[in-house]
């Protein structure tokens, strides 16, 4: 199984949910995605520009895996999170086009760290 390179964005993260489509304001700054379930919108990105919400889980720390990942590709995500499960992390994952993102609560984050490398994963930090 090949062993990615994650990188640690810089800054806090949330995710939230709210029942009204984020404004375009809440779009551009730094979002790395707005879901909708049909119901409600969850959305992920930088603390400082939470929407207006009904729930927000704030405080994440974003691990990006370095990409392009080919469309072809498995168990990516798989084997981050069952190392991060083994550490008793949790975590919130999503994907981009061209690469998966692993949120983090922030005073998980060492522990995190420790375990991806322990477990062969390269973490590049700022």
């Amino acid at each position: 199984m090949n062993k990615w390179r994650l990188k640690l964005l810089p800054g806090v993260y949330a995710v939230t949910k709210g029942n009204s489509k984020p404004s375009l304001f809440e779009l551009s700054n730094g979002v790395l995605a707005v879901i909708s379930d049909g119901k409600s919108y969850t959305w992920i990105g930088p603390q400082d520009y939470i929407p207006d919400s009904s729930r927000v889980q704030s405080g994440f720390r974003a691990l990006e895996v370095e990409g392009p990942l080919d469309f072809e590709l498995t168990g990516v995500i798989a084997g981050i999170s069952t190392v991060l499960a083994e550490a008793h992390v949790p975590i919130f994952a999503l994907s981009s086009y061209d690469t998966d993102y692993i949120l983090v609560p922030g005073n998980k984050l060492a522990a995190a760290v420790a375990a991806l490398k322990a477990g062969g994963y390269a973490v590049l930090t700022p």
